[in-house]
């Protein structure tokens, strides 16, 4: 049994479902038949708007295509990783596609979150800044039954996606 450690966290609501596929438009059509998920927005998070990144504790460039589509409320999340290591791309070499993450973006400070996480041993296992969003991934995995747990400041300021599907 895994110790888990107390932290003085109050999820207000899961924001986000995200699971790592091998091709973006291929999930997008897998979620769209099976559940009824769409229509999808696709961002591209790679320089320049993508920056600040960092990889397990180190500056480190990666890149990924998203896709955003609202399931009753609740945000799903696709990603496609383009280049360089990453927390997907461990996903996909250590489980292939599935479930990745759950995140939250309604905290009041989400920067005091990531000081608690940090505090706490779950520290930052990737994070970057898009456009003006700043987001963390903290390492949960054992604590959570395998899932990453995601926050992010300033999600409102994301802009406008790349491409809509279908």
């Amino acid at each position: 049994m895994t110790a888990v450690p107390e932290l003085d966290v109050e999820i207000p609501e899961v924001s986000q479902v995200a699971f790592v596929v091998e091709e973006i438009e291929d999930g997008m059509d897998r979620f769209g038949a099976l559940l009824g998920i769409g229509p999808w927005q696709l961002y591209r998070f790679e320089p320049p708007t993508l920056s600040e990144t960092t990889y397990r504790g180190e500056p480190h460039d990666y890149s990924m295509i998203l896709s955003l589509a609202d399931a009753g409320g609740t945000m799903i999340e696709l990603i496609e990783p383009l280049s360089g290591p990453s927390i997907y791309t461990e996903h996909l070499e250590e489980h292939g596609e599935g479930l990745h993450h759950v995140a939250c973006f309604a905290f009041d400070d989400p920067h005091r979150v990531v000081e608690l996480f940090e505090d706490a041993g779950m520290g930052v296992l990737q994070s970057g800044v898009y456009g003006e969003t700043p987001y963390w991934y903290f390492d949960t995995a054992k604590q959570l039954n395998g899932v990453i747990f995601e926050t992010a400041a300033n999600v409102g300021a994301l802009p406008e996606p790349d491409d809509t599907y279908p």
